[in-house]
């Protein structure tokens, strides 16, 4: 990995963006060290030279797309938002935005969306990454919005599932906009369905 990083930030662009398409194209099992150094312009041997096999190379893109994403939310602006629901349309464009700059990025967390080898789905998908996301949305004082409290937590895994499949979408080439259009929609729902009449518009 040291080798890699010493490459120029323009040599490793291509590289990783190779190896990133190529795996959101032909899934984990499919793509061949040999794809990814046609595709970057480079030899095989130098691809296991920086990285040493498939799996390391692919958790490796995992932990640049992750690192990617945790950049695209700004804290503070979330931190001064004051509605739970506001909260995660505010979070879902900040991703959205990055993934629009980056597309090799949106299709790359797509495509492991829909891996069937459980062990890279959960790399992904994990626990720590969903606890991030709920200290960036879900706060304690929005609890007492809710007619019953204890549905915040379970809304919130709700959206989360449902992130999980617009990720998905994104691969199959739904329009941004009017996927996002929707999902204002829905948050509108569920916060007219699960708040107390009080903290309605």
């Amino acid at each position: 990995m040291e080798k890699f990083l010493a490459l120029s930030i323009k040599k490793q662009d291509t590289i990783r963006n190779a190896a990133l398409a190529c795996f959101a194209r032909h899934g984990y099992e499919k793509t061949s060290i040999n794809d990814i150094a046609v595709a970057a312009g480079i030899s095989k041997a130098s691809i296991f030279q920086y990285f040493g096999n498939k799996q390391t190379l692919y958790q490796y893109l995992f932990d640049y797309c992750a690192a990617q994403m945790k950049q695209a939310y700004n804290t503070s602006a979330l931190e001064e938002t004051t509605d739970f629901f506001d909260r995660v349309w505010e979070a879902s464009v900040m991703k959205v935005e990055i993934l629009k700059k980056h597309p090799h990025i949106a299709s790359f967390i797509a495509s492991v969306a829909v891996e069937p080898t459980p062990e890279l789905k959960s790399a992904i998908f994990s626990e720590a990454n969903e606890k991030y996301i709920a200290s960036l949305v879900l706060h304690e004082r929005d609890y007492k919005k809710f007619r019953h409290p204890e549905d915040a937590e379970l809304v919130f895994q709700m959206l989360m599932m449902l992130a999980k499949g617009m990720s998905v979408q994104l691969e199959s080439g739904v329009d941004y906009d009017s996927m996002m259009k929707e999902f204002r929609n829905i948050l509108d729902m569920l916060k007219h369905n699960f708040y107390k009449e009080e903290y309605l518009p």
